[in-house]
């Protein structure tokens, strides 16, 4: 009974300091989180609302799961949330944000936001608003980086960018956004650009610049002129 009951004692006592371990781990900071959600580094507000309200995203504010439930929906997101990795944002920042999101009152209501799409908008805008990318891109998505370079998106460059990010977009799987989807919206997204873009990529010769059609004046004027001396010098030979 005597080893039984110090076995008993010893798993007790085993248990006990993996709680306070886990709990030191998760260590959380309501001040530190308010800061970190306010930055707006990886723009979950966007989604989840300034103050947690919700929008695009569910709300956040008073929500009491525990902060491993948070870190797990970050790391393997259920539904349309994209990945973000612990490069992105640490176990420990997930923390902070977790301690000052439940110390928030929930809302009373949550107002999804409305992209006024018209009616017969493209495939692909309608994509960006259903998998959420307008919450951080507009209803136009990301376009304004491929106009700096004077490039038109490709459906590769969508999903390469969708799969492997760069900076501190967060991944979107295929089951989350397709391959197909991916392709829909760079169609979109390349007609935005291409106009954009377009008025560079116009010919010269159909150009309004004044300054291409007083030089356009010169060379017709000066043809005329130059028929008219030598035509002056024929006439003068037959007179002769």
């Amino acid at each position: 009974m005597g080893y039984v009951y110090r076995c008993l004692i010893s798993t007790m006592a085993v248990l006990v300091l993996l709680g306070l371990t886990s709990s030191a781990v998760f260590a959380q900071d309501p001040t530190a989180g308010q800061d970190l959600w306010g930055e707006d580094v990886w723009q979950c507000s966007r989604c989840h609302g300034e103050m947690g309200e919700g929008g695009w995203g569910p709300p956040l504010a008073g929500n009491q799961n525990p902060v491993e439930d948070w870190i797990s929906q970050v790391r393997s997101p259920r539904r349309s949330m994209p990945t973000f990795s612990p490069q992105q944002v640490s176990d420990e920042q997930i923390g902070h944000i977790h301690a000052y999101l439940t110390s928030l009152t929930p809302p009373a209501d949550v107002v999804r936001p409305d992209a006024e799409l018209p009616a017969d908008a493209p495939p692909g805008q309608v994509l960006l608003v259903e998998k959420r990318c307008v919450a951080c891109h507009g209803t136009t998505g990301p376009i304004n980086a491929f106009i700096e370079r004077g490039e038109v998106p490709t459906a590769q460059a969508v999903i390469n960018q969708l799969r492997s990010p760069r900076n501190l977009m967060p991944m979107f799987s295929e089951g989350q956004v397709s391959d197909a989807d991916a392709a829909l919206i760079a169609e979109f997204m390349a007609s935005q650009v291409s106009t954009q873009l377009a008025p560079a990529a116009l010919p010269a010769s159909g150009s309004d610049d004044p300054s291409t059609l007083a030089a356009v004046l010169i060379l017709i004027g000066s043809g005329f002129v130059a028929a008219g001396f030598i035509l002056r010098r024929q006439l003068n030979k037959v007179t002769a």
